[in-house]
């Protein structure tokens, strides 16, 4: 999606989104062995042995339970990498974007940054200070319900900075966000961020993307 007229002066880092600064400020099998008579007596499966083949309702996937008043998430799938995002293109880039808002999102109610973290320059002090707060709240036993961020324009003109660096705008918005202490008692809500333009600045890096900075544009 293109956006006509002049573009904000973007600093090498930006600034924490302003939604997401107010939410955080307040704080995130063995088998036995087969019996060797078997083969020897008969090669046709007997009815238990048939049976046996039959995965029990143990091993079923386990449903995805979302974080609630009741405990945290759990068992929420791991967001999919789609093979555009792995491209050195506009197209790429924003396919990039719009993944690592999903890990971001999944960061929230998961405290699970292992992706998010590989992602991600250690250099965006934006980037830590979010995750890092939200993992602060999860270490003392408590979680988040809620912070579902959504990408839902993307605008770049896909040049490299003097860095090497690519700048895009993005409209995002976040979902309410109510925080938990290890008692289940809500200790903060924040109300959900509206669509809000914000800038993020990523580098194309030994075949793939990686996250420079997230944040609002300068002067914003």
């Amino acid at each position: 999606m293109r956006q006509s007229g002049r573009r904000p002066k973007l600093g090498r880092s930006a600034s924490l989104v302003a939604g997401a600064a107010v939410a955080l400020a307040v704080l995130t099998a063995c088998q036995g062995d087969p019996d060797p008579s078997a083969s020897e007596t008969s090669a046709v499966p007997t009815p238990s042995a048939a049976s046996s083949s039959v995965p029990s309702s143990s091993s079923a996937t386990p449903e995805p339970s979302p974080a609630s008043s009741l405990g945290p998430a759990a068992h929420l799938p791991v967001p999919v990498k789609p093979a555009l995002a792995d491209e050195n293109s506009a197209e790429g880039l924003e396919a990039f974007t719009e993944y690592w808002f999903e890990l971001f999102s999944y960061g929230y109610e998961t405290n699970d940054w292992l992706i998010y973290d590989e992602l991600t320059d250690a250099g965006c002090r934006t980037c830590a200070n979010l995750s890092g707060q939200v993992r602060k709240l999860y270490a003392e036993e408590g979680w988040i319900e809620g912070g579902n961020v959504d990408l839902i324009s993307h605008d770049t003109e896909f040049t490299e900075n003097t860095s090497g660096s690519v700048n895009s705008f993005v409209d995002v918005q976040q979902d309410e966000l109510i925080y938990y202490d290890s008692n289940g008692q809500e200790i903060n809500r924040s109300e959900a961020l509206p669509p809000t333009i914000n800038v993020t600045i990523a580098l194309w890096e030994e075949g793939s993307w990686i996250m420079l900075d997230f944040g609002s544009p300068e002067g914003a």
